[in-house]
């Protein structure tokens, strides 16, 4: 037998790391693989919920820390730690010897992350390329992740044919679906009562789960819009709102601050940095309506027969599952469309409808292609335009 390949794993955000979990656990019962776990970014912030903690709780044994990301959210500074990650990276790899990178999604400082590895010709993987996100500048680090990338683990057929379309070779596509999906077969959830004690909720209310990111390019998500959405909301005294805390792109700390502030005013509303995996998706379970603009109402909501509102522009162009309703950054048409959402009309359309990111095998289906493909071939890419 052949010696085990090192694979490293990169997570920055509590959103990617749910998404890797299950991955992590199925590569790490591999026999042919040794898992190297790479932590950075959000993972290290207190203001984000300091997530690392999670990931230790989880039994994973980290094997290095990128400390590069502040508070500080400006663009310039946003420039300045992936330049520090860089940095950091250079000195990690020089010390490890790793045969592929793993990583998921389009987080900016997937960039400097990719981009280092490449020039060291460590192959890489790539998970959710192809997909289609034109309200942010994610659509442009997707796509160059992709071409800097050298296996492809893209969700959906659609998106497969995206990666074709970019001159990539079909033998290193492997549709899988989204790997966060798997857990949720398995996952013991709390009870309703028992998780809503523990996040100071009524199991009496309407509850609606919101998370807000900004819009990267002609940002509509501002301080303002926030402010007026969630005292539209909660004018209604049945109705109470559960707000996780925006990401580290431009504009989010200011997202929170609002709701932060507010949370104190109004016991309806609660701010939590972050509800961790289990939490989160125990929230998709129980909740009545989903909001915001997380890929998450476009791709975990449906598996929990939930309807979710998409706000704003941030994933234009993503797929949807039929449980979404779009509206604009509006607070009259975000009202109207809570209605709707809540309709047994609508939620009828819907209801135990499959999942069109995936069918619960997508970590099965990335291992077995990771044990088969010859590590050696990786590097040489053929363009097919």
């Amino acid at each position: 037998m052949s010696n085990p390949k090192v694979i490293a794993l990169f997570t920055s955000a509590r959103s990617e790391y749910g998404l890797l979990k299950p991955l992590i656990e199925r590569l790490i019962l591999s026999k042919k693989f040794i898992v190297k776990l790479l932590v950075g970014g959000a993972h290290l912030l207190e203001e984000q919920g300091f997530t690392i903690n999670e990931i230790i709780e989880d039994g994973f044994a980290i094997d290095h820390q990128f400390p590069y990301a502040s508070s500080d959210n400006s663009r310039e500074n946003i420039i300045r730690s992936n330049g520090l990650l860089q940095l950091q990276l250079a000195d990690y790899f020089a010390q490890n010897k790793i045969d592929l990178l793993i990583v998921l999604g389009d987080r900016s400082e997937l960039i400097p992350v990719v981009s280092s590895s490449m020039l060291l010709e460590i192959p890489i993987a790539h998970i959710s390329g192809g997909e289609v996100t034109e309200g942010s500048t994610d659509n442009q680090v997707r796509h160059a992740v992709t071409k800097m990338s050298h296996i492809h683990f893209p969700a959906t057929e659609t998106y497969k044919s995206n990666i074709l379309r970019m001159g990539e070779e079909e033998w290193r596509i492997c549709v899988s679906g989204e790997p966060g999906l798997d857990s949720i077969l398995t996952m013991d959830f709390p009870s309703k009562e028992d998780l809503y004690s523990s996040l100071k909720l009524s199991t009496a209310k309407t509850t609606i789960l919101a998370t807000l990111h900004p819009e990267t390019i002609e940002n509509e998500i501002t301080a303002d819009f926030i402010q007026n959405l969630i005292k539209g909301i909660l004018q209604n005294k049945d109705t109470q709102l559960l707000f996780t805390a925006s990401n580290l792109d431009h504009g989010g700390a200011i997202i929170n601050e609002v709701i932060e502030k507010l949370s104190l005013e109004n016991e309806n509303l609660i701010f939590v940095k972050s509800l961790g995996k289990l939490r989160y998706y125990s929230m998709l379970k129980y909740a009545d309506i989903l909001i915001g603009n997380s890929s998450s109402g476009l791709v975990e909501a449906q598996s929990f027969n939930l309807p979710v509102l998409n706000i704003g522009k941030r994933q234009n162009g993503r797929l949807r599952n039929l449980n979404v309703i779009d509206v604009s950054a509006d607070l009259s048409e975000i009202l109207t469309s809570i209605k709707k959402a809540e309709s047994p009309e609508f939620k009828n359309n819907f209801y135990s409808e499959k999942n069109i990111y995936g069918d619960g095998n997508a970590c099965e289906k990335i291992v077995t292609y990771l044990e088969s493909v010859n590590f050696e071939k990786l590097n040489f890419k053929k363009s097919t335009f």
